[in-house]
């Protein structure tokens, strides 16, 4: 017999002296109970609170306690609650049910040990209630044996064991709240999962309405029917509640589940915390079981729920960390920031923590976001993330999720044990079996290991004893015929009890595999990429129900064909249909990943897959579901530089930043590129992430400084909601949307009057006004109208709506001499004048035309100083701006079925060059009697607008081509002396050219805008 066991029997056996000293283990209550409760054939933690109660002062101190449990219950260890950091374990039998911590003061240490009168420690107890019984088992309590003394000077205390007690349930529950982030009086459902653990079928089971957790109120709404449930021994039931949060703020749904007769109920248990407002977050932990030493990565995702609110410079603070282990920081917050944060965008933004201690231990982050509104700090609530602890053994499940539709699947159980012993024993516990039906043929046997079956579980034992050694890993695979359906994704737990040794105490592990009624998650957004000399470059916008990226790419212009598994984790160079994963991540803040794997020259075309916390993943639809195509190509001659792909078409003109950029749009959306000749790394690199607007943009739009924010350029953008809007050019964010006008659908440029360009009748109107004009394009005559805008704030200044205003689709023309606005328009019901003339002060009507159809921009020869008007029958008109009288006209071709023209005639010199929709670009001049004569004309099949470039002394003229190429044409001549290509034959746009770094920007059908330097070779 050793000194030890000496010393415990002494202790326990022998008559104390004297009696007079007394303690109490009272058990905790969770929050929100009146007694502590733990769960039949459940891993449970009892927290017992220790007091020193002896009646009179003196020098013992109760610095040693020792537990007993009940017959029947399996003691898994424990541990000194956090906030009792000066115990230990001092000894440890599972056989008999014993744990006993010790003080950590020496008997010799200068240092007070244990507990003087009416001192309290608080132990955790970790257990496992047996489950012999079809209902609950009131006043559970410790058994002879339970003692406390203080260990120095062999002095015993007394305890009532009778005094104290708890409960032993028999439903286990868990809660989920989705979604975790909403605006206040959102619409969420509370989820719970409720398994029998007593030895019988439980009939008539139900929940309790779900309560608060803090000061938000949560209103119950509709029930999911039935709502009493029986469910089978080892089964589950599902229960799930409508519920509303009023208040912003943070909230868990707390339920019971209970039988609706008799004695039959589960712990009070809560859900993860949500939050609710207009800036909200949730916090996130990757692995909550983790060995001591392995990184984790805590994940704060912001959510902007506004639909009008957008919140600049995103930054999280530094997560507190709650709980006894320690966590080292390894690295974060990445990203740092996120300038903008959209109506209805979220935000991700991850640390990585290296976290140790002893078996147990416990590790959680708390963590919040700052931003600014309107000039105006704002902050989230301070938003906690699940526990983790300290494991030295643990299981990990190859499907996370499967489909409630999957039949025939194979599921493996991988256990790892970082443990001092081998495990020689694998207890698998069947999962709920209402809802998994595992195959006939049952699991599967593992080399050196005896398979074992029973109704309850399956049993691997190790045959040779080595087992599964320290630091090693087996797999164990058990096939499932079928699931059961669920009308909402629903977590079931997979649990399993391992064994080191047969005196050994047991182990409980567990997985959470989810069963999916959604079998896709939402997709990601704004995806686009840069292609470049040897890489490509993919940016995207991560949902906020995100937990990871994959990006497959195929080779050629064929999209990648076959989508992900949901379930399934993928890894960089797996092949799926014509595909190869390229990139995948898990639980990752990512938005962006560089593909250096490509070959100049080569096509290729990417889908970029969301994939959230369950490995469910997207459609991989965005922008479309025929990816975004990219060739990088090295520099040289017809080579472009970089090429910016969005996926949509792209034909617009882009607006040229000289020396800085370019803006154009695509579908919904604004884009905004950079112009880096110092670093090829940044050179076409986005400016800003796209910017939606209401609904497409109908038409390219012009970018100006504006009265009193010197250094700054702005967008004035239209879309074809009728929703006008000014955009940063800097930073993509709006100044503002004027969505009350009504305005009806934008197609046309909109133009602009500045004060600072502005002559002096202008400023007597206007002293402090910037203006900024728009038209629309709807089939009603009586409705389609001019508005002019303050350009700072979006108020109106004037409108111009006569009744008879046919569809404006082209460009306006404002003439800051006259003070003169000039609109084309095709022919309305009621009036065959196309072209009006009105005062850009007041929007008073001053004349009109009738010119025919004209769908594209009127625009003024400043050497002639001539209006021209480019019609859709062939016709183009030079006017006298002072009469509006037509110095000449010509026809330059008939009118096929839509219009003569692709573009409107641009001013060169003293005549125009124009686009022709029979193939054509001409140049025409005028003559000696300033009558236009055409100089020479050059087939261009479907020909863009055009762009002319003087460098040198040597012009020439650039213009787009439906063959897929930019042409250049020689000024003089018009020889086609150069092309570059931009693929396969396509619409190429009208280009624009910064001639400050010799480059040319166009855009293609397929979704590209690329620079090229020009001349061409």
């Amino acid at each position: 017999m050793n000194l030890r066991t000496l010393t415990l029997l002494t202790a326990v056996l022998l008559p104390a002296v004297g009696f007079s000293q007394s303690w109490t283990a009272r058990f905790v209550p969770a929050p929100g109970e009146t007694i502590a409760r733990v769960v039949m054939d459940e891993e449970s933690d009892l927290v017992v609170e220790v007091t020193n109660t002896s009646s009179a002062a003196d020098d013992h101190r109760l610095s040693e306690v020792s537990f007993v449990l009940p017959d029947g219950y399996l003691f898994l260890g424990g541990l000194p609650a956090a906030e009792t950091p000066d115990w230990k374990i001092e000894y440890f039998d599972a056989n008999s049910r014993r744990l006993t911590f010790q003080s950590t003061v020496g008997c010799s240490d200068d240092a007070e040990r244990g507990l003087a009168r009416g001192q309290s420690a608080r132990f955790v107890l970790s257990v496992v209630a047996p489950s012999d019984r079809a209902n609950d088992k009131t006043n559970e309590r410790l058994v002879t044996g339970t003692y406390g003394r203080d260990q120095c000077d062999g002095t015993n205390y007394t305890i009532n064991l009778n005094t104290y007690s708890w409960t032993r349930s028999s439903l286990d529950a868990t809660v989920t709240m989705t979604p975790r982030v909403l605006a206040t009086n959102g619409a969420a459902v509370a989820r719970v999962v409720v398994e029998n653990r007593t030895n019988a079928n439980t009939g008539t089971l139900t929940v309790d309405n779900p309560t608060s957790t803090s000061s938000v109120p949560l209103t119950t709404g509709t029930k999911e029917a039935p709502f009493n449930k029986t469910v089978p021994r080892r089964g589950a039931g599902v229960f799930v509640i409508n519920v509303q949060p009023t208040a912003a703020g943070t909230v868990s749904a707390r339920v019971r589940a209970r039988a609706t007769a008799g004695s039959t109920t589960a712990p009070l248990v809560d859900s993860q915390m949500v939050g609710v407002g207009t800036f909200v977050a949730a916090a996130d932990m990757d692995v909550v079981d983790a060995f001591a030493g392995e990184q984790v990565t805590l994940r704060l995702t912001v959510l902007n729920t506004s639909t009008t609110n957008t919140y600049a410079n995103v930054r999280p603070r530094a997560p507190v960390l709650v709980g006894n282990a320690t966590a080292s920081f390894v690295s974060g917050p990445s990203p740092e920031a996120t300038t903008q944060l959209a109506p209805g965008a979220s935000a991700q933004f991850t640390w990585r923590y290296q976290v140790s201690g002893a078996p147990g231990a416990s590790y959680q982050f708390q963590a919040q976001a700052d931003a600014t509104l309107n000039g105006s700090g704002v902050v989230t609530d301070l938003v906690t993330a699940r526990k983790g602890k300290i494991v030295l053994q643990r299981v990990r499940l190859s499907h996370e999720a499967v489909s409630t539709a999957a039949t025939n699947v194979m599921v493996t159980y991988t256990v790892q044990n970082r443990g001092p012993l081998p495990i020689i024993e694998v207890k698998f516990f069947k999962p709920a079996v209402n809802y998994f039906a595992v195959a006939a043929a049952g699991p599967q046997s593992v080399p050196d290991w005896t398979l074992y079956y029973d109704d309850a579980y399956f049993l691997w034992e190790s045959n040779s004893g080595e087992g599964i050694p320290p630091g090693g890993e087996l797999s164990f695979r058990v096939p499932y015929s079928g699931f059961s359906a669920v009308t909402g994704d629903t977590a079931f737990r997979h649990r399993m009890e391992l064994v080191q040794g047969y005196n050994d105490p047991r182990i409980r592990v567990s997985a959470t595999m989810t069963l999916l009624a959604v079998t896709s998650a939402p997709d990601v957004q704004r995806v686009t990429g840069v292609a470049r000399d040897g890489s490509v470059t993919l940016t995207w916008d991560n949902p906020f129900n995100h937990g990871g990226t994959l990006v497959l790419r195929s080779q050629g212009t064929a999209p990648p064909n076959t989508a992900p598994v949901s379930g399934t984790h993928y890894s960089v160079g797996d092949v799926l249909g014509n595909a190869t994963v390229v990139y995948s991540d898990e639980f990752s803040s990512a938005s962006s990943f560089t593909d250096t794997t490509v070959t100049n020259g080569t096509t290729y075309v990417y889908r970029v897959f969301n994939a959230d916390d369950v490995r469910r993943y997207g459609p991989g639809t965005q922008p479309t579901s025929l990816g975004l195509l990219a060739t990088p190509r090295a520099h040289g001659a017809g080579e472009p530089l970089w090429c910016y792909s969005v996926g949509l078409s792209t034909l617009f003109q882009p607006v040229t930043a000289l020396g800085a950029g370019i803006f154009s749009s695509f579908n919904d959306s604004v884009v905004g590129s950079l112009t880096n000749t110092a670093n090829p790394v940044e050179d076409g690199a986005e400016r800003f992430r796209p910017v939606k607007l209401t609904a497409k943009v109908g038409s390219r739009f012009p970018v100006v400084p504006l009265l009193g924010r010197p250094g700054q350029q702005f967008l004035v953008v239209g879309d074809q909601a009728g929703v006008p809007a000014v955009i940063n050019a800097f930073t993509g964010e709006f100044l503002w949307r004027n969505t009350l006008l009504g305005l009806g659908n934008i197609s046309s440029f909109p133009v602009t009057q500045l004060l600072d360009y502005a002559n002096p009748a202008y400023r007597a109107v206007y002293s402090n006004v910037d203006l900024a004009i728009f038209a629309t394009r709807v089939t009603s005559a009586a409705q389609n109208q001019v508005v002019a805008l303050n350009a700072a704030t979006g108020a109106l200044m004037w409108r111009y709506r006569p009744g008879d205003l046919g569809m404006v689709s082209g460009g306006m023309l404002v003439d800051y001499t006259t003070n003169r606005l000039y609109v084309g328009t095709k022919m309305g019901v009621g009036s065959t004048s196309t072209l009006r003339v009105l005062d850009s002060l007041t929007g008073q009507e001053l004349g009109r035309r009738a010119l025919g159809d004209l769908e594209f921009g009127v625009v003024r020869n400043a050497t002639t100083n001539q209006i021209l008007v480019t019609a859709n029958d062939g016709m183009v008109y030079g006017l006298d701006p002072a009469t509006l009288a037509t110095v000449w006209s010509v026809s330059l071709a008939a009118q096929p079925t839509t219009s003569a023209f692709t573009h409107f005639v641009r001013p060169l010199g003293r005549g125009f060059v124009a686009s022709l929709s029979n193939g054509t670009v001409e140049r025409w001049e005028m003559d000696a009697n300033n009558v236009p004569t055409r100089l020479w004309t050059t087939p261009i099949a479907g020909p863009s607008g055009t762009f002319t470039l003087n460098q040198s002394g040597v012009a020439r003229i650039y213009v787009g081509s439906s063959d897929g190429k930019v042409h250049q044409l020689e000024l003089e001549t018009g020889a086609d002396s150069g092309q570059v290509s931009m693929g396969p034959a396509q619409d190429i746009g009208t280009p624009t050219i910064d001639h400050t770094v010799g480059r040319l920007h166009v855009g293609s059908a397929d979704g590209r805008l690329c620079a090229f330097p020009v001349p061409f070779l």
